[in-house]
């Protein structure tokens, strides 16, 4: 019972890779994304106004909409951008003050600069992170009921130094997959976005179950177990007939990318920043979406008790941590 009530238990989700070296040539990887994604390969039917982005994100894995808030809504969300960052320098940076993620890339995050804040402002939440139609499409695609808000933030990017190389130091600029099953992020450009300040960049249909694809899963795996190297090559997906387009947008475009799906950040040639809005559904694949349901039944309320109960004693046992931190 105790791995149960570890506290990364409700949250994790199934990784990218599992598995050492001989399971994966033994082919473990490629029975388990088929066991994680074939049962979902078509969306759930969606009728009315949501068909046809639906259609789209069905054969492309990316649907991408201009002009899609009302002007006054997206002014906003942008607005509460703008207070939150208020007080921010890019230009200010130690590298005491990095994170843990940017401590892995430290010469990458030396010359580019990035904050993300999640946000809990009105406009955000109402507009954006309750969208019915982000809602929707989102649930007929990952083949899950959607309980638990998503990961959700602004984030900030911008080089320093555009003459400075440095993007291929950074596994977001190449061409991954997040995962071996569907799942969803959601992106709002907050400022315009083409080629020379990063913009999203995705393999239109490579979100697809092929065989081709399962071949290329079996290899990364044996890859990614022998080197821990997952980075996926250009070459690589056009042998799979895929390739990478930047998915540009004046402000206010948002898109829906299946990150089952090859995809990478662009690259900066220009100071130029980039700015999003971004919800991330990875945890509809968590212990706490599936549990924390909604009914009055005895399940749903047995379940939402025992989420509870896990969630008090990990905020307990961190509220010990601090306490013992601030006695030493």
């Amino acid at each position: 019972m105790s791995k149960v009530q570890d506290t990364g238990f409700l949250d994790k989700t199934p990784s990218l890779y599992s598995g050492g070296l001989l399971l994966n040539i033994l082919g473990f990887h490629v029975i388990r994304t088929i066991f994680l994604s074939a049962w979902r390969l078509k969306p759930k039917n969606l009728n009315g106004r949501y068909k046809e982005i639906l259609e789209i994100l069905k054969q492309d894995g990316i649907v991408v909409i201009p002009d899609f808030f009302p002007r006054d809504q997206f002014d906003e969300i942008k607005k509460e951008y703008e207070n939150l960052y208020a007080d921010w320098k890019p230009s200010d940076f130690t590298y005491e003050k990095f994170n843990n993620r940017q401590k892995k890339f430290p010469e990458y995050f030396e010359t580019i600069a990035e904050r993300f804040v999640t946000p809990d402002t009105p406009a955000f939440v109402k507009y954006f992170m309750n969208n019915e139609m982000i809602r929707e499409v989102t649930s007929s695609i990952v083949h899950r009921r959607i309980r638990t808000r998503p990961y959700h933030h602004f984030w900030f990017l911008q080089s320093r130094n555009p003459d400075k190389k440095v993007d291929r130091l950074h596994i977001a600029s190449f061409p991954h997959a997040d995962v071996p099953y569907p799942t969803i992020k959601v992106f709002l450009y907050l400022n315009d976005v083409d080629e020379s300040n990063a913009a999203y960049t995705y393999a239109k249909g490579s979100h697809k179950l092929t065989l081709k694809r399962i071949m290329l899963e079996y290899k990364l795996s044996v890859r990614y177990s022998r080197n821990g190297d997952d980075k996926v090559t250009e070459e690589e997906l056009n042998l799979l007939g895929y390739r990478s387009e930047h998915i540009c947008g004046k402000a206010n475009t948002l898109f829906i990318s299946n990150n089952m799906g090859y995809h990478n950040r662009g690259i900066f040639s220009t100071t130029m920043p980039r700015i999003t809005a971004q919800l991330d559904y990875r945890n509809l694949e968590s212990w706490r979406n599936t549990l924390n349901r909604g009914g009055s039944n005895i399940i749903s309320r047995l379940s939402k008790k025992f989420v509870k109960s896990l969630d008090n004693k990990t905020r307990l046992k961190n509220l010990a941590g601090i306490s013992n931190n601030n006695m030493s």
